[in-house]
């Protein structure tokens, strides 16, 4: 046998193992693909329906060690006699082909001489090989399988990430346990009252104090400015109070209210209990401060800071009030204040007088009687009321029109001097007033002298 033989049957093998080669890489690769993808496709359905924790690198390592296993594998050489003997028996060749390699690889290393069965078997076995390989295609029906498989691990995985994406996440809250039997909340549960639609009870707080005495707003401050005195954010308001600097403590009350949301919750906490004792100290006396107070010590022991401001600013608005409220008190009442005087049961001042003078007026003198009778009627009955000129007088007669004497217009009696004091019980500047002749008065009372308390009976009977 020639040395050129064997060369081509080597050739022929090389060119299979080759051919085997890329079929078995082009396959392997795609395997190792969809063997990766397994890994974490697993994982999510383990995570999803058994709890267990999404952690990366749980299912990172595996699957970079499956895919890494799958390419070594697929890269593996083949053997020219090993791949010979698979070949004989799949297609039944009764070790023809590994009979050739062995007397090919035989005859080239001893150089032996042509031998004609042996020649004849090394070309036979060539043509197996040639006819094997044109059969060969890289692309069969094993990696269509493989490339379906991937596509089914792909689509699963997108799959179960997809439905992750729309399960709702739970936040981690405690369990609220639901009433046994269910009730329809209210509206005041439901909406925060309003104070256009709900007004607070101290709304009507200037009409409240108009109605309070001195005596009790004074008290009602010294109770407010004693609460008020032992926290450090309202001891200047105290300080205010004391003083009677009522604006100054107005105006430390809004800005402590400006400034409550600043404060701890402990602060506020000693404010609201402040304002209760305040409250409590002050009682029904006075209800224009009492309300603000108990709102805001309620809205304080709630956290409620936007109605606690509101409190504070309404007491603020209570306590500028109550600046004014004597003088608002004073010119609400009539200018006739001495009425009620008389119609109670108490003796006053000008009576005894009125009634010494009279057993000494002459007799010829009736009108001036009369007229205080008839003005003390009057004053019972119609207040400020101006009388008929029936109810004037009970006796007979017709109105006389008096003219004044411009010289005498001084001593006149003015308005000015009709709103007297309550002690003054004579006007010396009135035309009707007689001066004493003697300082020791001997004379005794004045008849013509009038109380004050009847100048308005006076002034009434002689107005046109």
């Amino acid at each position: 046998m020639s040395q050129s033989t064997p060369p081509p049957l080597l050739r022929s093998l090389q060119r299979l193992r080759g051919a085997f080669w890329r079929r078995r890489a082009a396959l392997w690769l795609v395997r190792a693909v969809w063997l990766a993808l397994l890994v974490p496709t697993l994982f999510m359905a383990g995570y999803l329906w058994l709890g267990w924790p999404p952690v990366w690198y749980y299912w990172l390592s595996p699957m970079l060690l499956v895919g890494f296993l799958a390419l070594l594998w697929a890269l593996r050489p083949i053997r020219l006699k090993k791949m010979a003997g698979r070949l004989d028996r799949r297609l039944g060749l009764r070790a023809r082909l590994i009979t050739a390699f062995e007397v090919g690889q035989a005859a080239q290393r001893t150089n032996q001489a042509d031998n004609l069965v042996a020649e004849r078997l090394l070309q036979e076995s060539v043509n197996i090989l040639i006819d094997l390989r044109r059969h060969i295609r890289a692309l069969g029906r094993g990696f269509w399988l493989e490339l379906q498989a991937l596509i089914a691990v792909a689509a699963l995985l997108a799959a179960l990430l997809m439905l992750d994406a729309l399960t709702p996440q739970l936040p981690n809250a405690t369990v609220v346990e639901l009433p046994a039997s269910w009730q329809e909340p209210k509206a005041e549960a439901v909406l925060p009252p309003d104070a256009e639609l709900f007004p607070p009870p101290f709304a009507q707080e200037p009409q409240i104090q108009r109605v309070m005495s001195q005596e009790q707003t004074r008290q009602a401050l010294e109770a407010l400015a004693d609460a008020l005195r032992d926290q450090a954010v309202t001891r200047s308001i105290a300080e205010a109070l004391d003083r009677g600097d009522l604006s100054g403590a107005a105006e430390g009350l809004r800005r402590l209210a400006d400034q409550l949301g600043e404060l701890s919750e402990q602060a506020r906490g000693e404010l609201g209990q402040a304002m209760q004792e305040a409250a409590e100290s002050m009682g029904e006396n006075a209800p224009g401060l009492t309300g603000p107070l108990q709102s805001g010590s309620n809205a304080l022991e709630q956290n409620d800071v936007r109605a606690a401001q509101q409190a504070l600013e309404a007491l603020a608005e209570a306590i500028e009030s109550a600046q004014d409220a004597p003088q608002e008190s004073a010119q609400a009442q009539p200018e006739g204040s001495g009425q009620p005087q008389e119609n109670s049961g108490e003796p006053q001042p000008g009576e005894g007088q009125e009634e010494a003078q009279a057993g000494q007026i002459p007799a010829d003198q009736p009108q001036e009687g009369q007229g205080s009778g008839a003005g003390s009627g009057e004053e019972g009955e119609g207040g400020d009321q101006p009388a008929s000129e029936e109810e004037r007088l009970g006796v007979e007669g017709q109105p006389l029109e008096l003219e004044s004497d411009p010289e005498s217009e001084e001593r006149v009696l003015q308005p000015a001097e009709l709103d007297a004091e309550a002690g003054d019980e004579t006007a010396e500047d009135s035309p009707f007033a007689r001066q004493t002749t003697h300082a020791s008065g001997d004379l005794g009372p004045d008849p013509l002298a009038y109380p004050w308390q009847k100048r308005d009976v006076i002034r009434r009977y002689f107005t046109p």
